[in-house]
């Protein structure tokens, strides 16, 4: 039989590695291939005293009307009363945020959607037990900002928190989850770094990301009012750091709290005479953004001195820059606790023990430092 060549190749040949090549092409474009179904929520709505879920099964958005909280226990695994979340839903942040007599804390952060870890630690450790219930008694967990981010279990590490704070409360102990720059940018509508599913999510409900999480949202209305700063007996803890210009602006755990609050994460009030200092918040040496205890700056032992004199705080505790471990800088009195859980693979949480220092591993044991 005769072949045809065609620039050095046959006929059938070519024919070939074209059939191949479209079926490649159809492949690369499939939605299969390059969006596998997703699975994410609930989003909870409050519409006219109403409570609506909406959440994506398999790829398929589904929603409905809430009347029972069974249902709820049984779709989603989550032990929600709707009673208590319209009561939730209205309460008034508290601005104050200021603890004393805590002789167990554990402090979490920079979680980014990766939930197992999260879980893992907190287990670890007896913070929640294996049916992820609150088993730290009166102790308090501090989540210092960012669960949101990176990884693509946000929703649930939310929901864990969610409900934790309200079993830590029935047991005399306490739950504090801070604002970090991830949930700022997701508030904002700013994507950078959100996972894409949560982008595809929000296009199969036909809402932006920042819709999802309103102030009708169960979630988004529970996250705007959570604070940026707070102290816990001699500690200072916020997601990114105090800079020596936030001294110099004299502002309070309330102000800069309620200042998030009314005029950053909504702006119901804005408050014309507090411009600067709003702008200021959100900047590089605002508490959501700072480095500077990292060597990004000349800060010195007397700007440090300064900052915990002014707080009346022994030291200050932050996230937002990662390490491998828990790191203790200037002599302690910074502790850096983004342990790069955000990775995926391991991670650390704090412990302080009636005053002692502890690096609590993935494994369960604690390393006592300085």
């Amino acid at each position: 039989m005769k072949r045809i060549y065609i620039h050095g190749m046959t006929k059938s040949l070519l024919l070939k590695n074209l059939i191949v090549a479209l079926l490649l092409f159809f492949y690369s474009k499939s939605s299969f291939a390059q969006n596998p179904p997703i699975s994410t929520g609930p989003y909870i709505f409050l519409n006219e005293d109403r409570l609506q879920a909406k959440w994506v099964d398999n790829g398929k958005l589904k929603s409905l009307e809430i009347l029972k909280p069974e249902y709820i226990e049984s779709e989603f695994g989550l032990d929600l009363d709707p009673v208590s979340i319209k009561k939730k839903m209205q309460q008034a942040p508290d601005f104050y945020q200021d603890y004393k007599g805590v002789n167990d804390l554990v402090i979490i952060s920079d979680i980014h959607g990766q939930y197992d870890l999260m879980v893992e630690l907190l287990r670890s450790h007896s913070v929640i037990d294996e049916n992820l219930n609150w088993s730290f008694g009166t102790g308090h967990l501090v989540i210092n900002g960012d669960i949101l981010g990176r990884g693509d279990k946000v929703t649930e590490a939310l929901w864990l928190a969610y409900t934790l704070e309200d079993q830590a409360i029935a047991a005399g102990g306490r739950l504090h989850y801070l604002l970090g720059n991830h949930e700022l940018m997701l508030l904002e509508n700013d994507l950078r770094y959100l996972n894409r599913k949560y982008i595809r999510a929000a296009r199969l409900m036909k809402m932006s990301v920042k819709k999802m999480h309103n102030e009708q949202s169960v979630l988004g209305n529970w996250l705007r009012k959570r604070p940026v700063v707070i102290t816990i007996d001699s500690l200072l803890i916020t997601h990114a750091g105090i800079s020596p210009d936030f001294v110099g602006r004299q502002l309070t755990v309330h102000d800069v709290n309620q200042m998030f609050y009314e005029n950053i994460l909504n702006t119901s009030k804005n408050s014309p005479n507090r411009a600067k200092d709003i702008l200021f918040l959100t900047s590089p040496k605002g508490p959501m953004w700072y480095r500077g205890y990292f060597g990004e700056e000349d800060l010195d032992e007397k700007d440090l001195d300064d900052i915990l004199d002014y707080f009346g705080s022994k030291r200050v505790i932050v996230g937002h820059t990662s390490v491998d471990m828990i790191t203790p800088l200037f002599g302690g009195r910074v502790l850096a606790v983004d342990s790069s859980i955000k990775n995926g693979r391991t991670g650390e949480i704090l412990i302080i023990q009636n005053g002692e220092l502890f690096r609590g591993s993935i494994n369960g044991i604690k390393y006592k430092f300085p």
